[in-house]
């Protein structure tokens, strides 16, 4: 099909070898841009959820420690209030001796669900001060133990004698269960809140224990009482942490873990050791364990400086998002490796790769036909239609195969071509006309001459004659020349055209036009492949989107705000509407709904590229969702309000697009999520798109 030589294989070698290469260079560059979105993207997401998840976390540990600030004022006021007086009468009602010498509440009178339960240490002496404490602690435990008790099981009071009020409905009866060997001062609920290990007399939180009659993992929050710089009490709430130490192994940003550990570098909770935190009694110490990666974490989050949310963590490649929880101070850590954002990225520029290898096939494939029937094969018929004529062939089969017919620029060159052929043939008809004519002539002289003058003037009669012959000769030589030159001098031109293709010898040269004829059609050729694959890359968008439609239920307004954030855009956009309102329905056809919408505004409201107002308008109508979309651009004109859902519809391709985006929008909305779209608009003032939804969406 094509020669050593041929144009139509150089050609696409060479543009093949630069389409590979711009390919390489985009998705090299692609990776790069996804790769820093990507971080931006994540940094941003870690540090809104560990916000959100610190303050989450710590709600219920600080209301811990707001409940003792209000219950030890009113123990202290009520002891004040008692004063010297000795309820030894109401003591005896209350609480009598056990068998086992331990003082309880009095069987026949106690419900343990709705009174606090009594322990006093067998070998305590009862005193006037410790009936007034014990029935103190008795009537306010349960007080503020059923107001307390949707968020705390347990409140109880403690003291240094060994004796504890607990109001625990759960389990009623388990003052009356403890055994006599019960010392709770070795407890560190207890010694948590002594003054040797609490000087600052603060409320203080226990490591991680599990209560085997619970059977639940907690930790205590303990506030020491004192009177007159003695430790008269501790108030303490046990708080159950299995739905924390769930939420902190199952609730995580896909690819990270979260952990918890103390201060002091007690670890608290982590996915891969929960084993052995339970084997080591929550005494799993992070600065004890042989474990680097761990090691690197605790020393990164220690050395954060203050209102830092997130570290980059070198030494392990990833990312730290940290918060305090209140009250007792636990770090709660979580760890985003930098393989990830690298898979993404990689992934994403490998899609790229393989569309541009894709799209060069099928461009070279494309350029390759083009080239040999509207360029290559033409030249050939010149080229052959040149050799005839310089071969003094100049019968019609010459140029029979000629483009004539074509109204470019290789039409133009064969009719050039075919005229100066006809010319050519004419010239030579006329001069071998003459010839003949000129020749009967000078037969006819030459007689005459022999006849009259043949024996006076014979040197002077050949010297006539050969001046006449000579003339003769002349005139036939000259076009006879001249057409010769021409056709050798065509046919040198056209092959040395068609073979070296040099600018120098086809300027103002009707070749010289071809080739720049030719190299326009290339362009416009490039362009209509780069439009195909500008087609090719739409569809597959929505393939892609229209493949990943979850239904689900999510917020409107933040999810709008979120998909919002992906668009670069110069424009001011804003979203209004309640914060609740909430759609069960298919988050990601809506996601690309919004996407369009703002993209058919930039392409098309914005004709000069101006920046403009984009607005969304949120509410609640009949139990149906109403969004509100306007611009303030240019406006749609009426003639054309009734096309701008058809599939292929634009009156900007400056601007780019294909046409496609209100149509993708216009199928999503009324056959994917079962609502209606309308559209009002004003040339000059802007276009306003009404969506109407339901609130739960059909399967």
């Amino acid at each position: 099909m094509f020669s050593k030589q041929s144009l139509t294989r150089t050609t696409i070698i060479k543009m093949g070898i630069r389409i590979a290469i711009i390919t390489i260079i985009v998705t090299l560059v692609s990776y790069w841009h996804v790769m820093s979105n990507l971080e931006l993207q994540v940094v941003g997401q870690l540090e809104k959820y560990i916000i959100e998840r610190g303050q989450y976390e710590s709600t219920l540990f600080k209301l811990a420690e707001d409940n003792h600030a209000e219950l030890k004022k009113e123990l202290l006021w009520q002891l004040e209030k008692l004063g010297e007086q000795d309820p030894q009468a109401e003591f005896d009602r209350l609480f009598v001796r056990s068998p086992d010498g331990v003082i309880r509440n009095r069987p026949e009178l106690f419900d343990g669900t709705r009174q606090a339960g009594v322990y006093i240490d067998e070998m305590l002496t009862i005193n006037a001060d410790i009936r007034r404490r014990i029935l103190t602690f008795y009537e306010l435990t349960a007080l503020y133990g059923k107001a307390w008790h949707n968020r705390f099981q347990t409140t109880y009071i403690t003291t240094p004698e060994n004796i504890a009020a607990l109001y625990w409905p759960e389990l009623p009866t388990w003052a009356q269960d403890a055994t006599t060997d019960l010392y709770m001062p070795d407890e560190e609920y207890l010694w948590i809140a002594d003054k040797k290990h609490n000087p600052k007399r603060e409320s203080a939180w226990t490591g991680l224990f599990y209560d085997a009659v619970s059977k639940t993992w907690m930790v205590s929050c303990e506030t020491p009482v004192d009177i007159a710089d003695r430790h008269i009490a501790t108030i303490g709430h046990d708080i159950f942490l299995n739905e924390l130490l769930n939420r902190t192994i199952t609730d995580h940003i896909e690819g990270t873990h979260n952990i918890i550990f103390r201060e002091d570098g007690r670890l608290i909770a982590h996915p891969q050791y929960m084993t052995q935190i339970m084997d080591a009694g929550s005494d799993f110490n992070i600065l004890k364990s042989d474990n680097e990666h761990l090691l690197n974490i605790f020393k990164a989050v220690k050395s954060l400086p203050a209102d830092t949310v997130i570290i980059e963590n070198g030494q392990n490649n990833e990312y730290l998002a940290v918060t305090k929880i209140e009250g007792p101070d636990w770090y709660f850590v979580a760890v985003y490796p930098k393989s990830l954002l690298a898979e993404l990225a990689f992934d994403t520029a490998r899609f790229i790769l393989l569309l541009g290898i894709i799209s060069l096939f099928i461009e070279v494939t494309i350029l390759q036909l083009i080239l040999w029937r509207q360029v290559a094969r033409p030249l050939q018929d010149l080229l052959d239609a040149t050799k005839q004529i310089a071969a003094g062939n100049f019968n019609i089969e010459a140029t029979q195969h000629l483009p004539l017919n074509r109204r470019d620029e290789i039409g133009e060159l064969a009719n050039s071509f075919n005229s100066m052929a006809s010319h050519l043939k004419a010239s030579f008809d006329t001069l071998d006309a003459k010839v003949i004519e000129r020749t009967a002539q000078l037969d006819d002289k030459i007689v005459e001459l022999i006849q009259t003058r043949q024996k006076l003037v014979e040197s002077e009669k050949m010297a006539s004659l050969g001046g006449l012959v000579a003339g003769v000769a002349h005139e036939i030589n000259t076009p006879i020349g001249i057409g010769v030159t021409a056709a050798s001098t065509l046919a040198d031109r056209t092959a040395e055209t068609t073979t070296a293709y040099d600018n120098k010898q086809l300027k103002g040269s009707a070749l010289k036009a071809y080739f720049n004829m030719a190299q326009v059609s290339s362009n416009l050729v490039l362009n209509n492949l780069n439009r195909a694959a500008e087609l090719i890359q739409s569809f597959k968008q929505v393939a892609v989107e229209q493949s990943n439609l979850d239904k689900r239920s999510f917020a409107v307004k933040k999810y709008i705000m979120g998909t919002l954030i992906n668009l670069k855009s110069q424009h001011q956009i804003t979203v209004n509407g309640d914060e609740q309102i909430e759609i069960n329905s298919y988050p990601g056809a809506f996601s690309q709904i919004i996407t369009n919408l703002v993209m058919n505004s930039v392409r098309h409201a914005y004709p000069k590229f101006d920046a403009g107002n984009l607005h969304f308008e949120l509410k609640l109508d009949s139990g149906r969702l109403m969004v509100e979309y306007s611009d303030d651009g240019c406006g749609i004109p009426t003639k054309n309000r009734d096309k701008i859902f058809e599939p292929f519809f634009t009156t900007a391709r400056a601007q780019g697009g294909t046409g496609l985006g209100l149509h993708i929008v216009f199928n999503l909305v009324t056959q994917k999520l079962q609502g209606t779209i309308n559209v009002q608009s004003e040339v000059g003032v802007g276009t306003t798109f009404i969506l109407n939804l339901p609130l739960n969406t059909e399967s």
